[in-house]
């Protein structure tokens, strides 16, 4: 496979010209891409479709259906030689914390999304892994140590990141106990927005009411902007007044995040500050981080298809190119990861989801048609590179580090097993999900959808 890497063409890295977005500058070039001697685009055969279907179909099985008899997702699985990925089964560990469990989630969602024509195959998914699902993560959550009853959670952002999950499925399927789920959750999200010493913003914690992470925020706003999409659509007695309370809620959390939580000159986006015991806000701790530059590109991006309103797309554009031009690894064009364990492990899927509605945007004044270029050869360099160094022929796991294959050795100084974690696994399937998802978009097919237009965006954009 590797043979099949070639240079990038160089009327792409021909691009020129520049665009002011607000005090940042971005003009399309593609160096922040193309790094060290594996500078240029891997360009691959590989049929998406099938790419998808091979890694979805078998991290289900591996995570799923081997979850240790839960139907929910399991943490970790593993070989020990001379089993290997191509020759048996892998043992699997016990579930692993919620946070996780919403995004492992999504990937089986877009595998059904891309599976809308294969109404077999829809129904095995929804049946085998969406229905049992959920009262298995309620049971999870009500014994995980810091949940509760009606997923009720200790951290907001593990009940947002779930919400969205169910949300989707939800609109997907009909099934109204993700809907009920997802209500559940809201009416305990909502109290992160607390006015704490009277400032705004999300809490990140139900037990640290002065705590404010752009892991509450940029989840919660994007989620009170679906909700307030799924208000219209579906245009129940008296949803006018519901959806306003969303979008006002969305709107009032995002001036407050993008006041304290980011650079909008430059599209950096902080990771935390706390509220002072005077009301002040505390000084930020600046580190950027995939997961958070992806929600806040998500919500703006959201908050301008809803109102037509420019700033928001241009604040959209400036959140994704930061990640593009400030988060490519060294050496290849692929965006670098964030720690080699723990929940770091997830960022990166993040930021790639929320990407692909931005790749479906139209172009225009706030968000050129060079950038839209730019952002589609990140996306495409990235799988690209992953889908052909990532693996060894045959295996479809995957690890932290995607610019190379696992291997046996991998963790905890054992020579004779290959671990793979659930950490590491979501935001590469998820990548190859999204490659695929990305790839039917530009073909045309209709199982992917444009983004959504609020009915009041021409009055926004006035």
């Amino acid at each position: 496979m590797k043979s099949n890497i070639l240079s990038f063409s160089k009327t792409i890295l021909s691009f020129c010209g520049g665009f002011m977005l607000l005090t940042s500058c971005d003009d399309g070039s593609l160096e922040d891409i193309y790094k060290g001697d594996s500078s240029g685009e891997y360009v691959s055969d590989v049929n998406w479709t099938d790419a998808a279907n091979k890694s979805t179909e078998t991290y289900i099985k591996y995570f799923f259906e081997n979850a240790s008899g839960r139907d929910t997702f399991g943490g970790e699985i593993y070989w020990e030689k001379p089993n290997t990925p191509k020759t048996g089964e892998p043992t699997s560990s016990q579930g692993s914390g919620g946070w996780s469990q919403g995004h492992a989630l999504d990937i089986v969602t877009d595998y059904y999304i891309r599976n809308a024509g294969n109404a077999e195959i829809q129904a095995k998914i929804y049946n085998d892994v969406m229905k049992p699902f959920l009262p298995a993560f309620d049971e999870w959550n009500r014994t995980c140590g810091y949940g509760g009853p009606d997923f009720w959670n200790n951290f907001y952002d593990d009940m947002e990141w779930m919400a969205l999950a169910c949300l989707r499925v939800y609109e997907l399927t009909g099934d109204t106990d993700y809907y009920d789920a997802l209500m559940k959750m809201w009416d305990h999200i909502k109290g992160a927005k607390n006015g704490y010493k009277g400032q705004g913003g999300l809490a990140w914690k139900t037990d640290l009411p002065a705590s404010r992470m752009s892991c509450s925020n940029g989840p919660g706003c994007l989620l009170a902007m679906k909700l307030y999409q799924l208000t219209v659509k579906e245009a129940k007695e008296g949803w006018e007044a519901e959806a306003e309370y969303y979008l006002n809620f969305a709107k009032e959390v995002y001036t407050w995040m993008t006041a304290y939580l980011c650079d909008i000159s430059t599209g950096q986006v902080y990771d935390n500050l706390g509220i002072n015991d005077d009301g002040t806000v505390g000084d930020p701790d600046k580190v950027a981080l995939s997961y958070n530059q992806g929600t806040f590109m998500a919500s703006a991006l959201e908050l301008y298809n809803a109102t037509g309103v420019e700033d928001y797309l241009r604040n959209a554009v400036s959140f994704a190119s930061y990640q593009v031009n400030h988060k490519m690894d060294s050496n290849y064009p692929v965006f670098s990861g964030e720690g080699g364990s723990g929940d770091n492990l997830l960022f990166r899927g993040i930021f790639v989801r929320y990407f692909l509605d931005l790749l479906k945007q139209p172009t225009g004044e706030a968000y050129p048609e060079k950038t839209k270029n730019k952002f589609i050869a990140a996306l495409r360099s990235c799988s690209d590179v992953f889908w052909v160094n990532g693996h060894p022929e045959g295996w479809y796991v995957w690890e932290y580090d995607w610019t190379k294959a696992p291997e046996f050795g991998n963790r905890n100084d054992n020579e004779n097993r290959l671990t793979i974690s659930l950490n590491a696994e979501v935001p590469g399937a998820t990548l190859i999900e999204i490659r695929a998802r990305y790839e039917d978009w530009v073909q045309g097919k209709e199982t992917e959808k444009a983004n959504w237009i609020g009915p009041d965006f021409a009055t926004g954009a006035e």
